[in-house]
């Protein structure tokens, strides 16, 4: 059974720029105007430029492979069950690490506004917004534009009222640290802007889908793009970039030069706006993956259960909704934030290498009805070559926690194949009884 068709380009979107603009965009460019100083919106241009690399490629999979699951699916057929199912597994445990720094740090702005207890707070954002995803994708996808779209209003708003502000003397020395600090700061605003990929797992819900998803990935990293240069702009222009570099709320301290009082309260509220939109596309992301791998076996068969009347994946959804709540009452930020580095990492490392293998595949017939990254193979070895790189500076703690995860999925993986075979034996042996049973009775009647 397939899910229904009900994403549009508008959906697809916002789906993709909700994502992408959450607690990154008020967090780590602050990080980043510290590695690169006024240069730093020039190495968000370079991080996009990465990102529509990956995003081309992704995009060229999700036309030929158009099934829910995203990099799960692609792996899994040009590579086989169990790569596809361990690199299935590793964007599971990205999406679900990254989701629960995500709840709770709306919980904590929403807590700075209205005193609410943060844990709760964060919880009941799950639990509403899993509401809405079984309730339809088409309504979730609604909501979804509401909300990125108000969001832009109030950051387009944010670079309105400082524009007037900006003290052009702070942008000397334009790149401080060289291009070395460029380039750092690029590698902070590539991670700050992931999120695009959620569109592909949804894949097997838009519509005209070889269309839809290339261009709602390139129009989503360019809204995020703008949105980043103009806060940046902004910001690195009413305060000196060493002191931006060194704020932890670096956007609420920039506001608050031009806005008074008022700035940090402004700030957490388009947080609280901001961030339901990315737990959303993560709850979106987490579901259609788990639905693609109860649907193959990987979990339970009822995890790959459509509703008849919503069209969804109701246990896929709840499952992963409950995940992201215990992720969300015992995780550390630290720990899940190193491990989303390295199982995202992975991720696209191994769809690259999926992206090869399903080119070198393709037949001639179908590449004419199918989206196709431009300037083979250039452009994807690039993008592969990036994805290694950026493996570096990931660290010992993502390592080893990114691991442990991959092994849990590994046992799993072997407890579910033996249950399999099990289970496929005792069929086997029914039908041979039933076969016999048959030949007794015809022989009897004969």
């Amino acid at each position: 059974m397939n899910l229904k068709r009900d994403l549009g380009w508008k959906e697809a979107t916002s789906l993709g720029t909700g994502a992408m603009v959450g607690a990154g965009i008020f967090i780590l460019s602050g990080v980043a105007a510290g590695k690169a100083g006024p240069a730093v919106m020039l190495a968000f241009v370079i991080a996009a430029i990465l990102e529509i690399l990956l995003g081309l490629c992704y995009a060229e999979l999700a036309s030929r492979y158009p099934r829910a699951g995203g990099a799960y699916e692609y792996v899994r057929q040009t590579m086989g069950s169990f790569v596809g199912t361990l690199i299935g597994w590793s964007y599971w445990g990205a999406w679900l690490a990254a989701s629960s720094f995500v709840s709770q740090g709306f919980g904590n702005y929403l807590n700075s506004l209205t005193g609410a207890p943060p844990l709760l707070s964060a919880v009941v954002l799950l639990l509403v917004l899993g509401f809405l995803n079984i309730l339809g994708i088409k309504f979730s996808g609604v909501v979804q534009v509401g909300i990125v779209v108000v969001e832009i209003i109030v950051l387009l708003l944010f670079f309105a009222l400082g524009f007037s502000h900006v003290d052009y003397s702070l942008y000397t020395p334009f790149a401080p640290n060289g291009f070395e600090g460029i380039l750092a700061a690029a590698l902070v605003g590539f991670l700050s802007m992931v999120g695009w990929d959620v569109i592909v797992d949804a894949g097997e819900e838009m519509k005209n889908p070889s269309k839809t998803i290339p261009k709602a990935i390139f129009s989503s990293i360019i809204i995020v793009l703008f949105l980043y240069c103009g806060l940046l702009f902004v910001s690195t222009g009413v305060v000196p970039w060493q002191e931006l570099g060194s704020s932890k709320v670096p956007v609420a301290f920039a506001s608050q030069q031009f806005l008074g009082d008022f700035g940090p309260t402004l700030v957490s509220i388009v947080i609280v706006i901001a961030l339901p939109a990315t737990a959303n596309a993560f709850i979106i992301s987490i579901s259609r993956t788990a639905f693609a791998m109860g649907r193959n076996g990987f979990l339970p068969k009822k995890i790959g259960f459509i509703h008849p009347r919503f069209q969804t994946p109701v246990y896929a959804i709840l499952l992963g909704v409950s995940i992201q709540i215990l992720f969300t009452l015992v995780s550390s930020i630290n720990i899940a934030v190193n491990a989303t580095g390295f199982l995202y990492l992975i991720t696209f490392i191994f769809t690259m290498i999926a992206f090869f293998i399903s080119r070198r595949k393709a037949t001639l017939e179908k590449k004419s009805t199918q989206f196709l990254t431009p300037f083979y193979p250039f452009l994807p070895a690039l993008a592969l070559i990036i994805s290694l790189c950026l493996l570096i500076p990931v660290g010992g703690s993502g390592f080893f926690s990114g691991l442990i995860w991959l092994s849990m999925g590994f046992c799993i993986y072997l407890i579910r194949t033996k249950s399999i075979k099990a289970t496929d034996k005792v069929r086997r042996k029914e039908n041979e009884i039933k076969i016999s049973s048959n030949e007794v009775i015809d022989s009897v009647v004969e």
